[in-house]
């Protein structure tokens, strides 16, 4: 309480704080005078204070008759204005409302329970009031609930009956009493075995303790019976499919529902149905008479017809066995030519035109030693020029024997576990020796990824597929462009992509020739994978997409285990004048093999080969300014240093 009793009502005073509900003590002017703990805690908001407010500011819907010392109050309320449990709307200190249930009293000396310290009043009003406010949450839900339940069972088409532990019914949907033919209101309290589970079909008596309901009642299991009969109002039979389930309260059983379906409607249509198929036999059977003379006559015409037609069939299929026949000797024939035309192309190209190639090769680039030095610089130039010629004439003869063993099947692919950025390096070597020295420069990024692959046969794909994007065709020459300067960067991007293995190459043209092309394709398809073509927007050229299973390599590896590799086959960063193009090599991130490359190929590496390590970190080195990248061995018996001046076509590549 809001002042401590003094004397023997201290304990009081205690009892009443510890009271579950709010106390509230009003003076004859309608003025709180004192309240327990609970009632300070209800009403009182921060900075205001409960005592001294007015009753009806606290109690707006209070009748004022009942405040002591009221004039209007009736003579026929109780003296002691003792009320009835009654709920209205409080409202706190600071203007919140919330529900409330209030029961008064009135005590004679507000003394007797309270030292009011100088309160002098004769007669209180003690106000009990209770807090409703999770109470009415509570009690809306379980009428919202309710009024649910209520509406799922009216919407029921089956009938729905509930019944206590004595099988009374205290529970029925509209649905039910339809079927049974009774009012809702007659079923309450009856005993729905002795109302409508009485007899058995054949209308012997069904004793209760036989009944489905009588055995979930007792044992509390369910029961479900097709083809039970239930008696209605009217005596009639009601043929119905019956669902018996406890009702249980915790693990207590406190009754039963009764679930039927009517099936009289059901058994309408099957009987309908039944007859409908009976009068169909019928009027079959009548018709199969009325034509069985007809139906004979046409099933002798269909038996003849049939015979005539199988042996123009068969004459047809004699025919046509003769015609194949002759088709098949003939494309044998055909066959058997373009083998003996294909193997003598093969003999041609391997034995009568590579020997004398290669045999011209050497014997040129004897003549461009010049070791006696008798010849102009001209002639020198040129004769360098026809020996790098037929090497390149000599390369591709061999790459595409090659293939043609391979496609053949004479020839099958050695898989081994090695590094991709070697595959790439070696494969960019050997495109150097297709197209010729300083033609085109090379953007490369291969990190450093074990894939089990036939390393010669995937550099000689990759040699193919640089030289198709960079535009070099058999006779050494490079298409000009119409638009003026081209970039001749060759971009060579490999990435891990889940268990495959997928290199893109992108150059200044679209590709398609008839030799690289189906070279590239038949190695990679011999290896499990994939070769495609995308066009990249706002770019020249083509870019192609090599995918090959990893296979039993280990994929992307650590760069702790390839930073003894990479110190050990790390190129010198400068580029060596005496080979045929220039070439900046540096280690990779993770130990792979990086070429230099132009800042111009940044954004093609980031947005074609997203996700490859060290793609973005590459930017850096390349916006530095890259070196021109082409690049092959120069072996110093069979392809000397060229001279400072070269042909117009030779020198349209990297610097």
């Amino acid at each position: 309480m809001s002042s401590r009793p003094s004397r023997g009502a201290a304990r009081l005073a205690a009892i009443l704080d510890a009271l579950p509900d709010a106390l509230v003590l009003v003076n004859a002017n309608g003025t709180v005078v004192n309240a327990n703990t609970i009632a300070l805690e209800a009403f009182e908001a921060p900075g205001t204070a409960l005592v001294g407010r007015g009753l009806l500011d606290l109690l707006p819907q209070f009748d004022s008759r009942l405040i002591p010392g009221s004039m209007r109050r009736p003579d026929h309320i109780d003296p002691r204005a003792r009320t009835k449990p009654t709920r209205m709307v409080a409202r706190r200190t600071d203007g919140t409302e919330f529900p409330v249930e209030v029961t008064s009293a009135n005590l004679e000396n507000g003394q007797q329970a309270y030292d009011s310290y100088g309160y002098t009043g004769d007669e209180l009003l003690m106000l009990v009031v209770r807090d409703l406010s999770g109470t009415v949450d509570t009690e809306a839900e379980l009428a919202r609930s309710q009024r649910q339940t209520e509406m799922i069972l009216r919407a029921a088409s089956e009938g729905v009956v509930g019944t206590d532990t004595d099988g009374r019914i205290v529970l029925v949907n509209p649905a039910a009493a339809q079927i049974l033919g009774y009012r809702a209101s007659d079923l309450g309290g009856r005993e729905l075995h002795t109302l409508v589970l009485h007899s058995r079909a054949d209308g012997s008596p069904f004793p209760y303790d036989e009944s489905p309901l009588a055995d979930t009642l007792r044992s509390g299991r369910k029961h479900r019976v097709r083809g039970q009969v239930l008696f209605s109002k009217s005596g009639d039979k009601v043929p119905v499919d019956l669902t018996t389930a406890p009702v249980r309260d915790g693990d207590q059983l406190v009754g039963a529902v009764m679930t039927f379906t009517d099936r009289r409607p059901y058994d309408a249509l099957v009987k309908e149905q039944e007859e409908a198929e009976k009068r169909h036999a019928e009027e079959v059977e009548r018709l199969a008479e009325e034509h069985a003379s007809e139906l004979t006559a046409l099933r002798q015409q269909h038996v003849t017809d049939l015979e005539e037609l199988s042996e123009k069939h068969a004459e047809e299929l004699a025919a046509h066995e003769d015609r194949y026949a002759a088709l098949g000797e003939r494309e044998k024939d055909r066959y058997e030519a373009l083998a003996a035309r294909h193997e003598q192309l093969l003999t041609l190209l391997e034995t009568s035109l590579r020997g004398p190639l290669e045999e011209l090769r050497r014997e040129l680039s004897a003549l461009a030693a010049d070791d006696a030095g008798q010849l102009w610089p001209e002639a020198n130039q040129v004769l360098h020029h026809l020996s790098a010629g037929y090497s390149r004439i000599t390369t591709l003869i061999d790459n595409v024997l090659g293939y043609q063993r391979l496609d053949v099947g004479t020839e099958a692919v050695s898989r081994t576990k090695v590094m991709l950025d070697a595959v790439v390096a070696s494969g960019v070597d050997g495109a150097v020796e297709l197209v010729g020295p300083g033609r085109v420069q090379f953007a490369v990024h291969a990190p450093p990824i074990e894939a089990e692959v036939d390393p010669r046969l995937l550099a000689t794909a990759l040699a193919h597929l640089v030289a198709d994007v960079a535009g070099v065709d058999a006779t050494g020459n490079t298409p000009l462009s119409a638009g003026g300067y081209l970039d001749n960067t060759v971009v060579v991007a490999a990435a891990q992509r889940g268990e495959v293995v997928r290199i893109e190459v992108r150059g200044p043209y679209a590709g398609g020739d008839p030799v690289h092309e189906p070279i590239v394709r038949g190695i990679v398809r011999a290896h499990g994978g994939v070769l495609q073509t995308h066009e990249v927007p706002g770019m020249s050229g083509s870019a192609y997409v090599l995918e090959v299973p990893i296979g039993g390599g280990a994929g992307t590896v650590a760069a702790e285990v390839q930073a003894v590799d990479a110190e050990e086959t790390a190129p010198p960063a400068a580029p060596d004048p005496a080979a045929g193009g220039a070439v900046a090599i540096e280690p990779a991130p993770g130990g792979g093999r990086r070429r230099a490359r132009r800042g111009s190929t940044d954004a093609f590496l980031e947005s074609e080969v997203a996700g490859a390590a060290g793609a973005a970190d590459d930017g850096a080195d390349a916006s530095e300014g890259a070196v021109p990248t082409g690049r092959r061995r120069r072996r110093a018996a069979q392809e000397p240093a060229p001279v400072p001046a070269q042909a117009p076509a030779e020198a349209s590549g990297g610097t």
